[in-house]
């Protein structure tokens, strides 16, 4: 009987050793994966700093023979950069499944593959600027969330595998402790008799020093595991450190005192953490964050500067979170890293991305990207500027065709479509030339978002990709608006004082002929008589056209306005006409009810006015008594005076497009010389306005302006 107890007793610690270094071994075999995982987790991190430092010393050489060199190195960071993270990701999901890495992962993705895509076409086509130039605003625009996604995920590793070296800690402590019960119980219930047995107390002397062997070997490992975190921080540049509230100690970690410059037996306090911070904003964020964390339990993640014992400015990352036990903190810990070259560079670049930024947006240049299907993709301040419109309004919405005059891309579309003996429409209208490598630049207009308009020198740039293949196209838009307008007024004057200046120098010549072959004194007289005539009809039409030229060359600015009443400005016109007015026994009524003033030059408008009631006393219906009616509108925000007369009208199917022309006439009349309209659309024009004639032969004339 005592014999069998005593094979079940030996069994059952057998099985207790047996257990144990499963558990054991299992467990060195986890923290290996751990260290392993969190190595390779550290690596990848690493390679992200890389990347960004070849991309910003690439940006430095970019013009050198040591660029291309440059990019081979980047692709192979890159592949050891995506095999990381495939093994990080396979890891997960094979080894750990931890639902926080998984979202972190699927958070990082968005980053990491946006640095891949970009570098993809970089890599294809390292000498395209436009590529190169994207790459580096990904990395600048992703590396910071990247490495914070990373820090986030490593730290879930490092709870991990602390919480795993912690249940392993215990579990040696609990098979310890029942393996020495299990001794103790085994001696007192056996007594002597096991004793006895030489060759069963050796046999458990010998499970006993494997255990203990075993015990060593767990040490050892975890001394590993420690010594590989170590490197890994220090490789990362991640100390740590604590501060211990109860026992008033404060520890930081080697690389901690490596980053401070301090020597290895350096004792830091809470005042002389803190004074290592650079005296300013950083000495006062950290001082706040810190009494908030103590107050409050609330952790912080700050980017700060530091002066280390050797008077190196650096910057640092400096992330803490307070532990608390019964509403009092009685622990700091965290994370401190050196991130100042990384932070350097991200600031050079931002300053350069800043300069940049603001070329592109200085002045009224237009610059709008579209990809091949014209879809809007960048559009710049100067394109907002001119067009009225927002960029977040069109980007990914609207392509160019959205601000240009439908009529004018059909004209161009079917002058392209006999060109090319192919119908050519739509935004192939824009982009055919550059398509077959011929320069496009031409006059477009633009439609404002308001409705207006402006002419602008457009000029359409393919940008290809490595294979020679069009993946979008730039458009740079110059406002030429005032220069147009100013061309289509020299043109215009030049065909007015063409037009007007030769009936008067034809006859003076006929003149000339005439005097040189007259006989008599009577017929010279006469014939000078004539040249008297002639020459105040062409001083006419010359003091004409200088009026025209001085309202024309005054810009709007020039022109003073003031409020004026119609009321009153039209009561004072009817006085000085009131002598015509009687004569015809003319009726003139008026309603400026919907509106009674406006800013004004007071001489313009009271010349537009008077010419009107003039022009309609001079062709009035002999058989109706003259009625002119003055009236006030708002349309679409804009002030209008409709000035509506019942006189003999204008046959305008024969006589619109020379309505507002120099020594324009429509009807016979001793005092008409054709010259009130033509200064008055000069007057109008000239402070941004327009008018329009509405007629009917025998009914009447409307005339609108527009203010």
């Amino acid at each position: 009987m005592v014999k069998n107890k005593y094979k079940v007793l030996v069994i059952f610690f057998i099985l207790i050793i047996i257990c144990n270094q499963v558990l054991i071994n299992n467990a060195i075999s986890q923290q290996g994966n751990d260290v392993e995982t969190i190595n390779i987790a550290g690596k990848q991190r690493m390679y992200s700093q890389q990347i960004t430092k070849i991309a910003f010393y690439s940006n430095k050489i970019r013009n050198t023979s040591s660029y291309i060199e440059n990019i081979e190195a980047l692709k192979k960071i890159m592949h050891r950069f995506k095999k990381a993270d495939t093994y990080l990701k396979q890891k997960n999901k094979t080894t750990y499944n931890n639902e926080s890495i998984n979202i972190l992962f699927e958070k990082n993705i968005l980053y990491f593959n946006e640095i891949i895509n970009s570098f993809n076409n970089l890599a294809e086509n390292p000498e395209n600027e436009v590529f190169f130039n994207r790459f580096i605003a990904t990395v600048k625009k992703n590396e910071a969330p990247f490495l914070t996604t990373m820090d986030a995920i490593v730290n879930e590793y490092q709870k991990i595998s602390e919480d795993r070296l912690n249940f392993l800690k215990k579990m040696e402590y609990f098979f310890i402790t029942f393996t020495s019960f299990s001794l103790l119980g085994i001696v007192f219930f056996m007594f002597l008799p096991i004793f006895r047995k030489n060759k069963e107390l050796t046999s458990l002397n010998s499970n006993l020093e494997r255990f203990k062997q075993t015990i060593k070997q767990k040490e050892e490992a975890t001394k590993r595991v420690e010594e590989i975190l170590d490197r890994t921080n220090s490789v990362a540049r991640i100390g740590t450190w604590e501060v211990d509230f109860i026992n008033q100690k404060v520890l930081w970690s080697k690389v901690t005192k490596e980053i401070h410059d301090t020597d290895i037996t350096f004792i830091p306090s809470i005042a002389t953490g803190i004074d290592f911070y650079k005296e300013g904003y950083s000495r006062d964020k950290i001082t706040t964050v810190i009494e908030n964390s103590i107050t409050n339990n609330t952790s912080w993640d700050e980017e700060l500067q530091i002066v280390t014992t050797k008077g190196k400015t650096i910057w640092v990352r400096a992330i803490g979170k307070p532990e608390f036990k019964d509403d009092k903190c009685v622990r700091l810990y965290g994370t401190f890293q050196d991130i100042n070259t990384v932070k350097i560079a991200q600031i050079e670049l931002n300053k350069v991305n800043e300069e940049l930024n603001a070329i592109f947006d200085s002045g009224t240049i237009s610059i709008i990207r579209t990809d091949i299907n014209g879809l809007i993709t960048y559009f710049n301040e100067g394109a907002e500027l001119l067009l009225g419109y927002k960029s977040k309004e069109l980007i990914n919405k609207e392509t160019p065709i959205i601000f240009h005059d439908k009529e004018e891309v059909l004209e161009r579309g079917e002058e392209l479509s006999k060109e090319f003996k192919e119908e050519i429409k739509g935004f192939d209208v824009f982009t055919k030339l550059t398509k077959e490598n011929r320069k496009e630049s031409s006059k477009w207009k633009y439609i404002r978002k308001n409705g207006t308009f402006l002419y602008v020198q457009l000029s359409i740039n393919a940008v290809k990709d490595s294979f020679g293949t069009i993946i979008a196209f730039i458009w740079v838009g110059t406002d030429i608006t005032e220069v147009t307008e100013q061309n289509n007024q020299l043109a215009n004057f030049a065909q007015i004082a063409s037009h007007n200046l030769r009936a008067p120098i034809s006859n003076l010549n006929s003149l000339l002929d005439l005097y040189d072959i007259s006989e008599t004194q009577e017929e010279k007289d006469f014939t000078f008589d004539k040249f008297r005539t002639v020459i105040d009809h062409l001083s006419e039409t010359l003091h004409t056209l200088i009026e025209a030229i001085k309202i024309r060359a005054k810009t709007e600015s020039e022109i003073e306005v003031k409020p004026l009443y119609f009321k009153e400005m039209l009561q004072k016109i009817d006085e000085s006409l009131s002598k015509d007015i009687s004569k015809l026994n003319g009726i003139i009524t008026s309603d400026f009810s919907a509106i009674d003033t406006i800013n004004y030059n007071e001489p313009y408008l009271e010349n537009i006015i008077s010419n009107l009631i003039s022009n309609s006393l001079r062709y009035s219906s002999p058989e109706r008594t003259p009625k002119i009616e003055f009236k006030t509108t708002l349309k679409e925000g804009k002030v209008q005076l409709l000035v509506t007369d019942n006189g003999l009208g204008i046959d305008l199917k024969k006589h619109a497009h020379r309505l507002f022309g120099l020594n324009q006439v429509f009807h016979r009349h001793k005092d008409s010389q054709g010259v009130g309209l033509y200064i008055i659309k000069n007057q109008i024009e000239s402070l941004k306005g327009t008018i329009s004639c509405i007629s009917e032969v025998d009914k009447g004339t409307t005339f609108v302006i527009t203010f």
